[in-house]
């Protein structure tokens, strides 16, 4: 029996139902599960392109069946389509995006953004902040926790023996100081005592060459 996999459709009045619909409809997802759409009612109609707090809300509560279905089996997994940041805003609710309002609603207090690729996967150490706010975010503890989930839960998607490499921050991963203080301050300890609890690291790598 094929999997059922929840296929949200985002905000009503963006690009979210039609790839939803696409998605659902595309032969190679039905060739490996059962896709169920979620979005609001028919009845209710949102103009296209037109932001608002009631498009932001329908896709909050879109999202919310979605995840209560998943948690009590009534689908396998959840896959979702593009919701709008600042209609969640204008509809009052203070998540900036997917990832935390998942963690929210399955009350995780460990999670991450990863980036799926057959060869590579490329997990995120902050989302949905602001540049100038990343040197501040960016602590050993955040860093030792990401090191830590991100070994431990490879495993799940495929890859049994995880071998990491952590992107610097600054040009040239700071060229030893001199183009910033974050690697040796921060990324550099955290590589160095995940490799002593016998994480396979390296790192930090200047992040224009690290993915070659």
């Amino acid at each position: 029996m094929k999997p059922r996999i929840a296929i949200t459709s985002g905000d009503p009045a963006g690009i979210g139902p039609e790839i939803a619909r696409k998605a659902a409809d595309d032969p190679r997802v039905r060739k490996v599960c059962e896709p169920v759409v979620y979005g609001p009612s028919r009845d209710v109609h949102f103009k296209p392109g037109e932001l608002s707090a009631e498009a932001g809300q329908a896709a909050y509560d879109t999202l919310c069946a979605a995840v209560k279905d998943a948690r009590n089996g009534v689908v396998a997994a959840v896959a979702t389509a593009p919701i709008n940041k600042l209609a969640f805003a204008r509809a009052g609710l203070p998540w900036k995006g997917h990832t935390d309002l998942l963690a929210h609603l399955t009350g995780s207090s460990r999670v991450a953004m990863m980036f799926w690729s057959e060869p590579l996967k490329v997990v995120l150490a902050t989302i949905h902040i602001p540049l100038a706010s990343v040197t501040t975010a960016l602590t050993r503890e955040l860093m030792d926790d990401i090191i830590d989930l991100t070994s431990r839960e490879l495993p799940r998607f495929g890859v049994p023996q995880p071998r990491l490499a952590v992107a610097g921050l600054n040009p040239h991963a700071g060229e030893d100081g001199l183009l910033g203080h974050e690697e040796r301050k921060v990324l550099r300890p955290a590589i160095e005592a995940a490799q002593k609890r016998g994480v396979r690291i390296e790192g930090p790598f200047p992040g224009d060459t690290v993915f070659g």
